[in-house]
């Protein structure tokens, strides 16, 4: 009998905060002032040098792969990091062409993320 009183008052007290104006996220004006729910339209700086990179030399390096191509006509494929690895391979294989642009060696070098010695 308890469990049924302690179960209901739950379900009320509940569903009357979910109702109280200002409690629910989307209307509370002060939350939404600092959480950005209305963003600016326009884009920054940085934000419009990536999407010019990835539209005018990632995506046209990478799509040069038949491999790759291969796997983006499947649409019903999982998410998996390796196809992220696998494109900064062919993009950096194309666009880095000596190991002084390069440094894979350095990073390799490092003793936490490389050969240990």
């Amino acid at each position: 009998m308890n469990n049924l009183i302690l179960a209901i008052s739950a379900v009320v007290l509940l569903t009357s905060c979910s109702k109280v104006d200002g409690a629910n996220p989307s209307q509370n004006r002060a939350l939404n002032s600092i959480s950005g729910e209305l963003e600016n339209k326009k884009s920054s700086f940085l934000q419009n040098k990536l999407d010019s990179w990835v539209k005018e030399e990632w995506t046209p390096t990478v799509e040069k792969n038949e491999t790759i191509k291969k796997k983006n006509e499947d649409e019903s494929r999982n998410f998996v990091l390796q196809e992220y690895v696998d494109k900064m391979g062919v993009y950096n294989k194309e666009h880095n062409s000596t190991t002084a642009e390069s440094h894979t060696q350095k990073i390799s070098s490092m003793p936490i993320i490389g050969d240990v010695k």
